[in-house]
């Protein structure tokens, strides 16, 4: 089964059932990318701005093995690191087919 934008939009995404927080910064266009597309889709998620969030930029270090790239969005598990929508819309349709 191949998982993008189309079958995420019809699946009850509210029934997702795992967490989805986005790491990244108010002024990185990538970023803004990414919660414009989870607030379409209806998505609900936590921000981690990592300008402000300074435990929020020690968490996502610990998650990436010291990193700090942005956007990372975490789907019930997995990390995505700098995902574009369709790796994105992959990873929210394989959470809600779990």
């Amino acid at each position: 089964m191949l998982f993008d934008e189309v079958s995420i939009r019809h699946s009850d995404v509210h029934s997702i059932g795992v967490p989805v927080i986005v790491y990244g910064t108010r002024w990185c266009a990538k970023t803004q990318m990414i919660r414009r597309y989870l607030d379409r889709l209806g998505v609900p998620y936590s921000f981690i701005d990592l300008d402000s969030d300074p435990l929020g930029k020690d968490q996502l270090r610990w998650l990436t093995g010291g990193h700090v790239l942005h956007p990372t969005v975490y789907v019930g598990g997995h990390l995505l690191i700098e995902p574009d929508t369709r790796s994105l819309g992959r990873a929210l349709a394989y959470a809600a087919a779990e």
